[in-house]
């Protein structure tokens, strides 16, 4: 019964944290105009070069441009990482489904599986 509350509260406390702090923040938020693709956004789809917008998202290179505040030496490794990831999912056919599969469903799945193995390994062991 422990190990099932443990492996309980490991898998709801991230998620539970993630819903409060995008609650929380919503209400910080001043009621915006926006609309990109028919959506309402927070941010307008116009470059500004004080603060990332959706043009950020659609402009990779203009993102890190005015944005980028990390050692710039470090792209040689993180733009194939990056650039790769997206190519990968936009082979899949559906971008959007891709990535809420992958990167939404599989990987945290995959993470939180090996994080319980390990636990259970690791009580064996003790």
């Amino acid at each position: 019964m422990k190990k099932l509350l443990r492996n309980f509260l490991i898998l709801i406390f991230p998620i539970a944290l993630m819903i409060l702090v995008n609650e929380y923040s919503r209400f910080q938020l001043e009621t915006t105009d926006y609309q990109s693709r028919g959506q309402s956004t927070i941010n307008p789809a116009i470059r500004n070069p004080e603060k990332c917008t959706w043009a950020c998202h659609n402009d990779t290179g203009y993102c890190k441009t005015h944005h980028v505040k990390l050692n710039q030496a470090y792209f040689f490794f993180t733009d194939p990482l990056y650039f790769g990831m997206i190519a990968a999912l936009k082979g899949f056919g559906n971008y959007g489904l891709a990535n809420i599969l992958l990167l939404v469903l599989f990987f945290p799945v995959l993470i939180y599986t090996m994080l319980i193995k390990s636990l259970n390994i690791q009580d064996r062991i003790s």
